[in-house]
């Protein structure tokens, strides 16, 4: 090979690693358990949820959309709101992650108006730990420092659906997470 050639060559290698994120892992994140907000509103929600109910998926492709629910900022556990819309049916798709072990009595009592709500699909042993600063509602992200990583554009997550909620007339379906692992 002339020095041309493998100028050329480095420069591309150089501009293709410089266009890849550099995405950082926490626990396990499966991209073969991949679901989108597509799959659900492909599959309309009854096959979803006989599906997909009590089994590890990772999901993508949403954005961050407030934290809610309760708040244990010294244990680093909170619940994590996220939402999108699938482009072609218009179908809102809405996912709580719920991280660091959250305790089983507030589950109990946030879902104790669900029918088919049961304690023992939230009992997950690959549950991962997630950073304290997951918990931080007033953070943006910063690629460089991956600060507030449940806002960046690349997050996927890894985790047990332990309850579906929604209708196959309704516009929004909830689905609600112990986390294994986060990229982003």
């Amino acid at each position: 090979m002339n020095l041309k050639t493998l100028i050329a060559i480095g420069a591309c290698l150089v501009t293709f690693t410089a266009c890849k994120p550099d995405l950082r892992t926490i626990g396990t994140v499966d991209d073969d358990k991949l679901i989108t907000p597509e799959t659900l509103a492909d599959m309309g929600y009854t096959a979803f949820r006989e599906k997909y109910l009590g089994q590890e998926v990772t999901v993508t492709g949403f954005y961050q959309s407030g934290l809610i629910g309760t708040y244990r900022k010294n244990e680093a556990q909170c619940e994590v709101a996220f939402s999108t819309k699938d482009k072609k049916s218009g179908k809102k798709f809405n996912i709580y992650i719920y991280t660091n072990y959250f305790p089983d009595f507030v589950l109990k009592d946030t879902f104790k108006d669900f029918d088919t709500f049961d304690i023992e699909r939230t009992h997950y042993a690959q549950e991962a730990n997630l950073p304290a600063e997951i918990c931080d509602e007033w953070c943006e992200y910063d690629p460089k420092t991956k600060a507030c990583f449940y806002k960046s554009p690349d997050l996927k997550i890894t985790g047990k659906l332990f309850e579906i909620d929604g209708s196959e007339k309704g516009r929004t379906s909830f689905l609600y997470m112990k986390v294994k692992g986060v990229e982003y």
